[in-house]
């Protein structure tokens, strides 16, 4: 009888360094009785690092809650402004609060474009602003701005006009879709512009001296009538002269700022019956009447009184003092009119005629820009 033995199952497995494995793949050798059962081996996974390399997943990098870089440098102390802002999850939001909240520290108020993005036709909101104004913004578009030393500007924003008066009361400017007007001690200028020619004209103690753009001569009307002269005009629409005014008219030393907030804590108002909404800031007397008028009364310690008047129904100003009286309007009747003592200038919107009056005599241009003499 034969004898039968079995061989003991043996497996040699010979692992090939790292820097090896580059440059050939592992070397597996078997015993040739080796038996395909790979009882012995403790599991699978030995075979499987050594006939392919597998790289496990990195976790992500978390730093503890008690980093010393967080609580301890100044550079991660987000200021109070920024750790104010409201948080949000989406884009659009996100982007919606770049754009409508700027950082702005919360001791300076945002300026009033971000504070009144949507005004309401209904409201009325009064803030002071740099540097150092009060600036009223009331119903239907109108705001009238009052500096500390009582400097005035009265801004239609629907009909594009404004009207300042300077703290002293000698300079004051006009800007209407129908012409501007710059008054600076005795001497008041006019431009007016349309698709005929550029018009000036200027009233001073001497008389009145006009000429258009379309003109080589400059003409002086006086007691003696009209001749040519020699004169010089300023380009009223090369700037915003209202604005100018009043902002060069504002107090920027001292307490301009303290001073209009002193001023604001003490305004009144009320309205009457006939629902008149009703300021006082000062010397100076503020009505806005139901229909959106708007009438600012200023009175000197002279005793003079300064009218201002400005409507955002019709786009209609008036100007009114003791020195000049001032009109324009807009729409099927616009003009602008002007009067001081005996002078006065007339301006048609539709027929673009231009006529000046002195001491009975008349002159001007007509609806062609050819000068006239009446």
């Amino acid at each position: 009888m034969s004898n039968t033995s079995k061989t003991g199952r043996k497996t040699t497995i010979t692992v090939v360094p790292d820097d090896e494995k580059e440059n050939r793949g592992p070397e597996v050798v078997k015993d040739a009785k080796a038996s395909s059962s790979l009882a012995d081996i403790g599991s699978n996974e030995a075979l499987t690092k050594v006939r392919k390399k597998t790289t496990a997943r990195v976790p992500p990098l978390t730093l503890p809650t008690s980093s010393p870089l967080s609580p301890a440098a100044e550079e991660f102390h987000l200021p109070p402004f920024v750790s104010s802002v409201p948080t949000s999850n989406t884009l659009a939001s996100m982007m919606s609060t770049l754009s409508l909240t700027p950082p702005f520290s919360p001791h300076i108020p945002p300026p009033p474009l971000y504070q009144n993005h949507q005004p309401h036709s209904h409201s009325v909101t009064a803030v002071v602003e740099q540097p150092g104004f009060i600036s009223l913004r009331m119903r239907h578009g109108v705001v009238l701005d009052i500096s500390a030393n009582m400097a005035i500007r009265l801004k239609n924003m629907f009909k594009d006009s404004s009207i300042s008066l300077s703290s002293c009361t000698t300079q004051m400017a006009l800007v209407h879709p129908k012409g501007r007007m710059l008054q600076y001690g005795p001497r008041v200028e006019v431009q007016c512009e349309d698709n005929v020619s550029v018009k000036n004209a200027k009233i001073y103690p001497r008389g009145i001296s006009f000429t258009a753009n379309n003109m080589a001569l400059v003409y002086l009307l006086d007691e003696a009538g009209a001749r040519s002269t020699s004169d010089m005009f300023h380009d009223l629409y090369a700037t915003q002269i209202a604005d100018t005014l009043f902002m060069e008219s504002c107090q920027r030393e001292g307490q301009a700022v303290t001073t209009s907030i002193q001023q604001l804590d003490k305004a009144r108002y009320w309205r009457t019956q006939g629902n008149v909404d009703c300021w006082v800031i000062g010397p100076v007397f503020i009505q806005q009447t139901e229909d959106g008028l708007v009438i600012v009364e200023r009175e000197t310690q002279q005793g003079d009184k300064f009218i201002l008047k400005t409507s955002p129904s019709n786009g209609k100003v008036k100007v009114d003092s003791w020195f000049l009286q001032m009109t324009a309007s807009l729409g099927m009747e616009s003009h602008l009119f002007l009067r001081s003592k005996d002078r006065r200038l007339h301006y048609s919107g539709e027929t673009k005629v231009f006529t000046v009056r002195n001491a009975g005599h008349s002159a001007g241009f007509d609806e062609e820009g050819s000068l006239r003499i009446f």
